[in-house]
């Protein structure tokens, strides 16, 4: 009779514990493959912030959101939006028509570090 119950406990907290490990690697997996296009952009704006250089999309960046806690998503938001006013207070032309970055790039590598420590995988 009791080694019956041991077995059945044993058994039911062997399902309960795989079962909420497997859903934690899966979670992990999850906001891997939504961090990889956000992590590829920071990589490449970190080399040398550029105006070519391709951004996410808004979806790919709404799917990374989801994935951080709230006080994260705040945070990465306040970098993500400095960037973006420093990316374009630093936009200027030149004579042949070439856009560029021009004095704001240490502002611009300074916002991509701290988006990067946000984007930093599981």
């Amino acid at each position: 009779m009791v080694t019956g119950l041991v077995s059945f406990l044993t058994f039911l907290l062997g399902l309960i514990l795989g079962h909420w490990l497997a859903l934690g690697r899966d979670k992990r997996k999850e906001f891997n493959e939504a961090v990889a296009p956000i992590r590829n952009w920071l990589l490449t704006e970190q080399n040398g912030p550029s105006p070519y250089n391709k951004r996410p999309s808004l979806h790919e960046i709404d799917l990374f959101l989801h994935y951080l806690w709230p006080w994260q998503r705040l945070a990465f938001n306040r970098h993500f939006a400095a960037y973006r006013q420093a990316c374009e207070a630093s936009l200027t032309q030149d004579g042949t028509g070439q856009v560029f970055y021009n004095s704001h790039a240490a502002e611009i590598r300074r916002e991509v570090a701290c988006l990067f420590r946000l984007a930093s995988l599981r």
